[in-house]
């Protein structure tokens, strides 16, 4: 597996160079087509605009995507929308004008009309509106397609795009130019055939949500049914004031049952810990559950691989921390182990993290009794059946087990392949289970669209529900802050999945009172 793992860091390393090569590249051409006199007047105005927006234009696509920051920078997202749109008509004119060879010009003004067509639907989705089905089916085979260099993150991440090229204006002189004109060809044209072969997947992964639009919620007249939300973007240190309180307040707007917050461990430290214990100690004055999940340290790999015993130390010291200064009501000593672990650590197999967990539940127990530990199925392999099936056998330190569900590239196919599985694994142990929850549940309004995020949370909500052992789901999340997924945009625009929440917890609160 560590091989795959590399050869998954190289393809990646090889298109981070790639994109590199292209913005030098499209600099470059800038430069040259501005101050070459033989050029006709409006290909060089265009080239020149274009040129002097690319930068920018990167800067604004991946900044306002946040929650952070976005929303003082949302006046100027037009920006990179419009420069997709200046390189899509370059690339056109000097191959309408045959300023460039066709085998330069065609695969350059297609590979540019895609990136112009996934920037402003995803510019429409952002501003509240419903883009084409063309163009949000073009975005959801833009995700696919990088996520065969980056994995899943491509679903949700914002740095995550394709770099537009020139067209020159003149035909190569030298022999190594047309080669490397030749190697540029090449290189956009491999991605845009993959976007285009990923259409039709696309297509069919975007309609694949309207199942849920008929899903009812199971009614839970004990009140035994709890809806929480996700808050803060994973921690590194404080809390961001700016997002601490937006999230409080959308949560307390919505009436969440529990809040969830992952803590990286580098904001594992007593002085971020002690910052957000007030905050904490305040949601569970309300009756608010707590739920701690620790998360993962930037160079986990490094230091794993130097010595997993002092690893593993670091992160039972800070489970310690956590569960002394913040007494979570569920803790998750490992956040995903088969999906952000494998990230962060590489494939472990079943046995470590079964050690791991078992001396975390025992620092967790010994600290305070009524934590519950949990453990969080993720990937759906055979390893993570065998972790889960530990998890839950009764006499194991674990207190919950619980799941993530969310789509993936195949949209609500990969949503329902997640839940049959989870069901299957629930079924094996229905004579003596252990409390569950659904840990992450959500959907990708700027691949998928804002529509089918709400129908995806609606989904995962509606099978919860008739599931007797689960007790609870967590909404991913609050808002955009690594993840482009949250309920609020980055300009403070509740999005229709909001709206789900409302209804579902409208619905569970009007059976148990009857």
């Amino acid at each position: 597996m560590s091989a795959t793992l590399n050869s998954d860091h190289l393809l990646a390393l090889i298109y981070v160079i790639g994109a590199a090569i292209l913005v030098m590249w499209d600099i470059l051409v800038a430069g040259r087509v501005a101050q070459l006199r033989r050029a006709p007047r409006s290909f060089a105005m265009i080239t020149a605009f274009a040129g002097l927006l690319l930068l920018p234009g990167l800067v604004a696509a991946i900044a306002t995507a946040s929650s952070l920051y976005g929303r003082a920078i949302q006046p100027i997202a037009w920006i990179w929308p419009l420069t997709t749109v200046l390189f899509a008509i370059q690339a056109l004119y000097g191959l309408s004008r045959r300023l460039v060879t066709p085998l330069f010009g065609v695969p350059v003004a297609v590979y540019n009309t895609i990136i112009a067509i996934v920037a402003l639907s995803r510019f429409a989705i952002a501003r509240g509106l419903v883009p084409p089905p063309t163009g949000l089916a073009m975005s959801a085979a833009q995700a696919s397609s990088l996520g065969l260099v980056f994995g899943t993150p491509a679903l949700w991440g914002a740095s995550f795009l394709l770099i537009p090229v020139f067209s020159p204006s003149l035909p190569a002189r030298w022999r190594m130019s047309g080669l490397f004109r030749a190697g540029i060809a090449a290189y956009v044209a491999a991605i845009a055939a993959l976007v285009v072969i990923h259409i039709p997947k696309a297509f069919d992964a975007i309609r694949s949500y309207s199942r849920y639009s008929k899903e009812q919620l199971q009614e839970h007249p004990e009140g035994d049914f709890d809806i929480g939300l996700k808050i803060l973007p994973d921690l590194k240190g404080p809390p961001p004031p700016l997002a601490l309180q937006q999230d409080i307040n959308l949560s307390d707007s919505l009436g969440m049952d529990a809040i969830s917050i992952v803590i990286d461990a580098e904001g594992a430290r007593l002085g971020a810990l002690d910052s957000l214990a007030r905050t904490v100690d305040d949601q569970r004055g309300d009756s608010t559950l707590i739920i701690i999940a620790l998360a993962y340290p930037k160079d986990a790999r490094r230091q794993f691989r130097k010595s997993k015993e002092a690893y593993t130390q670091a992160r039972l010291a800070d489970v310690d921390r956590i569960a002394r200064r913040l007494r979570p009501d569920i803790f998750l000593p490992a956040h995903e182990p088969y999906s952000s672990g494998q990230l962060a650590l590489g494939l472990q197999p079943p046995e470590y993290w079964i050690d791991y967990l078992t001396r975390a539940a025992t620092i967790i127990h010994h600290v305070n009794p009524r934590i519950r530990v949990a453990v969080e199925a993720s990937s759906y392999g055979s390893r993570d059946s065998t972790l889960f099936a530990w998890a839950a056998t009764r006499g194991t330190p674990i207190d919950v087990v619980g799941f993530s569900l969310l789509p993936g590239f195949d949209g609500a196919r990969d949503l329902d392949a997640q839940i049959s599985t989870a069901q299957r694994w629930l079924r094996q142990f229905r004579n003596r289970p252990k409390p569950a929850w659904v840990f992450s549940s959500g959907g990708y309004p700027l691949t998928h669209g804002e529509k089918n995020q709400e129908l995806a949370l609606w989904g995962a909500l509606a099978w919860a529900t008739t599931q007797p052992s689960i007790k609870g789901l967590i909404v991913t999340e609050a808002g955009d802050y690594d993840a482009i997924r949250g309920l609020r945009a980055p300009g403070g625009r509740l999005r229709s999945s909001v709206g789900a929440v409302r209804r579902a917890q409208l619905g569970l609160k009007e059976t148990s009172t009857q």
